[in-house]
C-alpha cells in the first residue's frame, strides 16, 4: 500500500512538471482506465450487470472446486475426504487445526478464491449502479432503468451477503462509498446487504418498474429452467434470500436464538413457491463444477457417519461405532426407515436397493445415498471415521448428461425448514411439525411429529426412531431418539446436501453442532490484509480463537 502511494504521488509530480513545461503535450491516452467511457453505452451499463447473478453462483457453489465450499462441506461432515487438494483433508481432519493464513502456505487459494471473486464483483456491479444514477444517463425508459437498478442491488446485495456468511469481516462496497472502505466485522456487512436486498424489493415491487422495458427480466439474467423472471418472482427470490440470510449469518447458537425469526418466517412464507432451478451448461458459463470431482470416486467424496449415521434405527451399531476409537472406526450397515436410504438388512441387498450400487448407475427414485458396490470402495476404505459404505448420488444424472440440465439453487425444504425453526423458536409446534412433515413423511417415510408441542417429546418410531442422535457424557456415546427440532434439522440435511453453500456448514454452526474447534468463519486473506498493512490470523483450532465450542453431539 505503501509502494502504492508512493507511485501515485511519483504520478502526480510528473503531471504537474509536465504541465508547467506546455499544455501541448496533454493527450488522452485511450488505454488508461476511464469508466465514463468504459460505461458509455447504455448497453455496457446493462450487459455488465446482466452476468452479475451467474457470478453469484460461480463465486459461490458452481464455479471451482477451490471454492470455500468444498471446505464447508468437510468441516460439517457433508463431506468427507482425505485429499489435501483444495486443503479438504486438512479441514476434514480431527481434533480441528486453523485455518492457516499467511503467505504461500497450502490452504491460500481456497482462502482467497471466494473473497476475490465475492469481491470483484461488489466493485463492478457499484461502477455500474453509480454509472446508472448518473445525471441525465438512461438505459432508455424508467422501467428499464428501474429494473436494472433493482437486479444490480440484488446481485450487490448477494455478493455482501455471501462474504458476511464466510468471512469474519469484508469491506462494504456500495454506490457512493468510500473508494477503499475499511474491513467491518460480518454482522455489519449483513446488515449493508439486507439493506440494499430491501432496496432491490422496494424497487422492484415500484409499478413504473413493470412498464415498458421493464420486468420481466431477461431469462439469461438468471437462466432459470421457468425462463424470464417476473417481477413477483423476483420479489419471491429476494425473500427467499432475506430469510436465508438473517438466519444463516449467526456464529454460535446464541446469536442463532437471537434472529429475528419473526421476520423470517414471515419472508419464507412469502418466498418462492417452487424450486428454483438453474438451467446449467458449462458450455455456456453456467456450472456446478464440484460434481465432476463428487463423482470420481471415494478419494473425492464418502459419506462418513457423523451425521448421516443418525439413520441408523436400531441405534446399536451407531452407538457402538461412536464409541470406537477415532482412528480405528469400521464401516456399518446403516438400517433405516428413511426411505432416502438403501433398504435392505445387509450390504448385498442394499447394493441390490441402489441399483447395484455401481459409479454411474442411477438410484430408484426417491433414494438419495447408495451403499456402494465393493470394487468401488477404493484406497479410503482405510478403517477411520470418515470412511462408510455409503455415497450420496442424488445427482448422478446430471453428471451423467456432462453436468447439461436443470440442477437446483434454492429449495422449498429450505424454506419449509426456516418456517420450522422459527415456529419452533416462537413456541409454535403445530407450524413447526407441518413444515417438517413436508418432507419427513412425504419423501422419508417416516412417522408423522404433528401432536408435539414441546422440546423433549422424542420424535415416534420407538426403537426404529430417525433420526437417532448421539449424547456424549463420561467419556462415552450413547443415542437417543431425537426432539422435533432434531427432526427439522434431520429434513434439512437430507433435503439440502449439495445444493446450496455450505449447505449444512451454516446451519451447524449457528445451531452449535459443529465439531470442537471448527473455524465459525473464514479470515480475511492474507493478501488483502497485506496490502491494508494489517496483520493477518489464523482461525480456527481447539481452543483457538474462531473456534467453535464442542457441538450438540459431543464431537
Amino acid at each position: 500500500m505503501r509502494l502504492l502511494f508512493r507511485s501515485v504521488l511519483l504520478a502526480g509530480v510528473a503531471t504537474l512538471s509536465l504541465a508547467a513545461c506546455s499544455t501541448d503535450l496533454a493527450v488522452t491516452n485511450p488505454n488508461n482506465a476511464d469508466i465514463t467511457r468504459a460505461l458509455g453505452r447504455p448497453s455496457d451499463v446493462e450487459n455488465l450487470l446482466a452476468g452479475g447473478f451467474n457470478q453469484v453462483v460461480q463465486n459461490t457453489t458452481g464455479g471451482s472446486t477451490e471454492s470455500i465450499n468444498s471446505s464447508l462441506q468437510v468441516m460439517s461432515h457433508e463431506n468427507y475426504t482425505g485429499l489435501a487438494n483444495f486443503n479438504m483433508g486438512p479441514r476434514a481432519g480431527l481434533p480441528r487445526t486453523p485455518i492457516l493464513n499467511f503467505a504461500n502456505n497450502p490452504g491460500s487459494a481456497s482462502v482467497s478464491n471466494d473473497w476475490n471473486g465475492l469481491s470483484r464483483l461488489a466493485r463492478s456491479t457499484t461502477i455500474a449502479l453509480e454509472r446508472l444514477g448518473t445525471t441525465g444517463f438512461t438505459l432508455g425508459s424508467a422501467a428499464q432503468d428501474l429494473r436494472a437498478r433493482a437486479y444490480g442491488r440484488f446481485v450487490l446485495g448477494l455478493a455482501l451477503g455471501n462474504l458476511a456468511l464466510v468471512y469474519d469481516s469484508a469491506a462494504v462496497v456500495v454506490p457512493g462509498g468510500d473508494a477503499v472502505p475499511p474491513l467491518v466485522r460480518y454482522d455489519s456487512v449483513m446488515r449493508a446487504s439486507l439493506k440494499l436486498i430491501d432496496d432491490a424489493f422496494a424497487d422492484a415491487s415500484n409499478a413504473t418498474a413493470s412498464g415498458t422495458g421493464g420486468f420481466p427480466l431477461p431469462a439469461t439474467w438468471m437462466n432459470l429452467s421457468t425462463g424470464a423472471v417476473s417481477a413477483d418472482l423476483f420479489q419471491r427470490i429476494i425473500r427467499s434470500y432475506r430469510a436465508r440470510f438473517r438466519a444463516e449469518v449467526a456464529r454460535t447458537a446464541a446469536e442463532r436464538q437471537a434472529v429475528n425469526w419473526a421476520q423470517v418466517i414471515a419472508d419464507a412464507q412469502a418466498g418462492i413457491t417452487a424450486d428454483l432451478q438453474i438451467a446449467m451448461n458449462p458450455n455456456t458459463g453456467w456450472t456446478q463444477a464440484w460434481v465432476a470431482q463428487h463423482y470420481v470416486g471415494t478419494n473425492w467424496h464418502v459419506m462418513t457417519p457423523m451425521i448421516v449415521g443418525m439413520a441408523d434405527s436400531t441405534g446399536a451399531s451407531f452407538t457402538a461405532w461412536l464409541n470406537q476409537p477415532l482412528l480405528s472406526r469400521t464401516p456399518f450397515i446403516i438400517r433405516t426407515t428413511d426411505r432416502r436410504f438403501p433398504a435392505g438388512n445387509d450390504r448385498a441387498a442394499q447394493q441390490a436397493s441402489s441399483n447395484g450400487g455401481a459409479s454411474g448407475a442411477l438410484l430408484p427414485t426417491g433414494v438419495y445415498f447408495r451403499n456402494r458396490t465393493s470394487a468401488n470402495d477404493g484406497a479410503a476404505a482405510d478403517g477411520t471415521w470418515g470412511f462408510s459404505w455409503y455415497d450420496h448420488a442424488r445427482f448422478q444424472a446430471f453428471q451423467n448428461a456432462a453436468r447439461i440440465g436443470n440442477f437446483p439453487h434454492m429449495v422449498m425444504p429450505e424454506m419449509w425448514g426456516l418456517i420450522a425453526e422459527g415456529a419452533i423458536r416462537t413456541g409454535n409446534f403445530a407450524l413447526a411439525a407441518e413444515m417438517i412433515n413436508n418432507t419427513r413423511v412425504t419423501r422419508g417415510g417416516l412417522p408423522s411429529v404433528a401432536g408435539i408441542t414441546d422440546l423433549t417429546t422424542p420424535v415416534p418410531g420407538d426403537n426404529a426412531c430417525v433420526p437417532r442422535v448421539p449424547v456424549f457424557s463420561g467419556g462415552s456415546f450413547t443415542t437417543r431418539c431425537g426432539n422435533i427440532l432434531e427432526a427439522l434439522k434431520w429434513e434439512k440435511r437430507m433435503e439440502m446436501a449439495y445444493i446450496s453453500y455450505g449447505a449444512w456448514y451454516f446451519d451447524m454452526r449457528g445451531w452449535g453442532d459443529l465439531p470442537e474447534g471448527t473455524p465459525i468463519h473464514f479470515p480475511v486473506p492474507w493478501q488483502e490484509r497485506d496490502v491494508r498493512v494489517q496483520k493477518s490470523t489464523n482461525m480456527g483450532g481447539v481452543g483457538q480463537p474462531g473456534g467453535a465450542l464442542r457441538g450438540t453431539y459431543g464431537f
